[in-house]
């Protein structure tokens, strides 16, 4: 990569990007209204986006002068039935207290605002352009996915796109890997980097159902597993369905109790389940209503997730999926092939298990036999994924870094 080049070209841009402002500001006025926080998304308000809900409607909450303004073009990737006015409709009928807070984002306007937050590299590498032209200071949080991949050249552009910007004021990240390839690469100064460990998730809502936990051969005759996550490939290597479906078949065979339960984008012709007959059921895709109640009846989620899907992606440790889970106090039996656990402790909280499927099925069968283990480990883990994601702990250092910036001249 010729970082020169780069920096080179990204200079010019930046005067052509003054010139084209002056023409703008003949033609489009400054919204009358100042905004001291304006929230740019692409897929907001989609209720199945519920770590977006949590964290968007914090701060909506807490400024009243804030505003969301999305694309919407990421919604039709989730259902193509699905349009952006529908969406904001559905969404303003559970949140009413945010009615007309919440816009169909449109680059030809201008707006005054304090600040501009956003979440992923894609997003904000995509609204770059008009939050210059608007000369408003901006922070992001660099969560794994949306377009962030390791040493991977297109990604790295987009970095260096954004911390070029004299506009970019803070990044949050969320994972040790993200920290370290920052300052590795030199992206940005280490002071304007803030590690914040995990990610903001509707724990509140997850703990303000009352549903009771039903355990095998007390409340119910079936030891229950599930798997949680979103479709990304026709049989879901990234986030192992493929494996699930394996440790499904191995169980199924020597256990009549066992039963099987999938949510997301996944379906029975994915992958042939045949032989798992009535042991299997799909739900398809979730809002964050349905989990309290769902969760109740589950001994443990399976998470066999790997970095497969494309050079450099992964996801975060654990998956959001996983987190709520864990909230409801439901076991956690997961991956770590990256090594990104710094927290929770392996056969006490958690138990992290290789991509190998008779090996997983020699884990469960050990705890299925040995059930109180199984509640225990159930037990500290919920415990110790509250301490670390409860909205509150989530959100509080996040808004300080807003806060801070938002008493900067």
């Amino acid at each position: 990569m010729d970082l020169q080049k780069i920096r080179s070209e990204l200079e010019t841009y930046k005067k052509r990007l003054e010139i084209i402002k002056s023409e703008l500001d003949k033609y489009y006025f400054k919204s009358k209204i100042s905004y001291d926080l304006v929230i740019l998304d692409d897929i907001f308000p989609l209720l199945l986006s519920a770590f977006r809900i949590a964290e968007y409607n914090s701060y909506l909450n807490i400024f009243p002068k804030s505003l969301v303004l999305s694309t919407g073009t990421t919604i039709q990737n989730i259902d193509p039935n699905l349009s952006f006015a529908g969406v904001a409709s559905e969404y303003e009928s559970l949140y009413p207290q945010f009615k007309g807070r919440v816009r169909k984002f449109d680059d030809r306007i201008s707006i005054n605002a304090k600040l501009i937050y956003t979440v992923f590299i894609n997003n904000i590498f995509y609204f770059i352009n008009f939050i210059e032209i608007n000369n408003i200071p901006f922070v992001f949080t660099l969560y794994p996915g949306g377009g962030f991949h390791i040493d991977e050249e297109a990604a790295n552009q987009k970095l260096i796109r954004v911390f070029s910007s004299p506009n970019f004021r803070k990044v949050i990240v969320t994972q040790k890997n993200s920290y370290e390839y920052l300052i590795d690469k030199r992206f940005c100064k280490p002071n304007q980097i803030e590690f914040i460990y995990g990610g903001v998730l509707p724990s509140d809502r997850l703990n303000n159902y009352s549903s009771t936990k039903k355990y095998y051969k007390q409340n119910k005759n079936t030891f229950d597993i599930c798997f949680v996550a979103n479709k990304y490939q026709p049989t879901g290597m990234v986030k192992g369905y493929d494996i699930f479906i394996e440790v499904a078949k191995q169980l199924a065979t020597q256990h009549n109790d066992f039963r099987f339960h999938i949510v997301g984008g996944h379906q029975r012709n994915d992958i042939d389940v045949s032989l798992l007959e009535n042991h299997i059921f799909f739900y398809g895709r979730r809002n964050t209503d349905f989990f309290p109640s769902f969760y109740s009846s589950m001994d443990l989620i399976l998470s066999p997730n790997r970095p497969a899907y494309l050079p450099g992606a992964f996801d975060g440790f654990p998956t959001g999926c996983c987190v709520e889970a864990v909230l409801c106090g439901v076991a956690l039996f997961c991956t770590d092939c990256l090594n990104l656990n710094i927290i929770f402790k392996d056969r006490e909280e958690i138990v992290l298990i290789s991509l190998n499927v008779p090996e997983i099925c020699e884990i469960i069968e050990d705890y299925y036999y040995n059930y109180d283990r199984l509640c225990k480990l159930a037990q500290k883990g919920q415990e110790a994924f509250k301490k670390i994601f409860d909205i509150k702990s989530q959100i509080e250092p996040r808004l300080k870094i807003i806060q801070e910036i938002l008493k900067t001249p």
